[in-house]
């Protein structure tokens, strides 16, 4: 999948104090989650506090950051998005906001050295924010 085509188009949404955003795999297989990591989002150029992100799976799985890592038993298929949800920070008041995300990837069937190959994928879009109650 290209780059581009991380973040899904109109999927941003706010509700109460919290924001998130759907994004697809930047990579040609399924991964279990404990492959992710690096992930951030931010909005206008605003950082959503890492410690408050979960990733939400179609599955109904919802787990922060620091809860990925073991998750071998769980999977991101090529064919689902996922759900990036953090804090929403301060912004300015507007209809449209610029949305940025970034994955990194442990392929864990590619080694290289002492370990496996690491991609690090990011995306970028405009787009008007829901207002979900």
């Amino acid at each position: 999948m290209l780059a581009s085509q991380i973040i899904e188009p109109g999927t941003l949404v706010a509700t109460n104090d919290r924001v998130s955003v759907s994004v697809r795999m930047p990579w040609y297989r399924s991964l279990p989650l404990s492959s992710l990591t690096g992930i951030a989002l931010s909005i206008d150029g605003v950082d959503v506090p890492r410690e408050s992100i979960t990733w939400k799976t179609t599955d109904g799985g919802s787990y922060l950051l620091d809860e990925l890592a073991p998750r071998h038993d769980k999977w991101w298929f090529v064919l689902d998005s996922a759900r990036i949800e953090g804090d929403l920070p301060d912004l300015p008041h507007g209809t449209e906001y610029e949305v940025h995300v970034h994955i990194g990837l442990h392929i864990p069937y590619l080694p290289v050295g002492e370990g496996f190959i690491t991609i690090e994928e990011q995306d970028k879009k405009t787009m008007e924010m829901q207002m979900a109650l």
